[in-house]
């Protein structure tokens, strides 16, 4: 069932200037205070994790011989079947 409303709905064009800057004032606080607190959150539960990351070698080196990209056959076999 509809019911007629008794007072107009309010829109963002027949809204009061200073009602409509306050609302958007407090939701742009409330959205920083949100991702403020979220990456308070997320540092603070990277912080408390023991030892993730491995620390980089103080002598500058690269990484260890066998890590990283290394061109396999399968890889190979991808590459030919893209160049077609």
């Amino acid at each position: 069932m509809r019911s007629s409303p008794s007072k107009p709905r309010r829109t963002p064009e027949n809204a009061p200037q200073s009602e409509s800057r306050s609302a958007d004032a407090k939701r742009r606080g409330f959205l920083l205070a949100l991702g403020a607190g979220g990456i308070g959150a997320a540092a603070l539960a990277a912080r408390s994790l023991p030892g993730t990351a491995p620390a980089a070698a103080a002598d500058g080196s690269a990484a260890p011989a066998g890590e990283g990209y290394r061109e396999t056959d399968h890889v190979k076999r991808y590459y030919q079947t893209a160049k077609t």
